[in-house]
């Protein structure tokens, strides 16, 4: 098994209706822990983690590890905004599916992680004040 890095730049808003905090957003792992990033400017946070590769069946990689939530085929990361109160305003699923095993190999020849941007200017909530989350794709590939 093999680390693999990665970044995720969160450049965005964040919820319609967050009481924020210290803190309170993050990359989650497995435990609801939220590890917060480094903040860029006024909208924009960088997230640096790190995944153990496997290979997978064919040319495929499975990632595994502290931040890798979902079934092995159809792994995610969670960026979540928690309430002060301990429960989630919002969180968004970014997959990981979409990396090839290529990329894989190529970051890591660099020495360099996997990155994707995330760009989220316009978060939604519904008619009840409730934030919309869900799925938010993104590229990754090499830095």
């Amino acid at each position: 098994m093999t680390t693999l890095r990665l970044r995720l730049v969160y450049d965005g808003l964040g919820p319609v209706h967050w009481s924020g905090g210290a803190g309170a957003f993050g990359v989650q792992d497995k435990a609801g822990v939220l590890h917060p990033g480094t903040s860029r400017g006024a909208h924009v946070t960088v997230f640096d983690f790190e995944l153990q590769v496997r290979p997978g069946s064919g040319d495929s990689v499975v990632l595994s590890g502290d931040f890798a939530h979902g079934p092995p085929a159809q792994r995610f990361v969670y960026l979540g905004w928690r309430e002060p109160a301990g429960n989630f305003a919002q969180r968004l699923k970014i997959p990981l599916s979409a990396i090839a095993a290529a990329d894989v190999r190529a970051a890591q020849d660099r020495q360099a992680p996997l990155v994707a941007t995330l760009v989220d200017h316009h978060p939604r909530a519904t008619t009840t004040g409730a934030n919309i989350g869900g799925t938010r794709q993104v590229a990754w590939a090499p830095a």
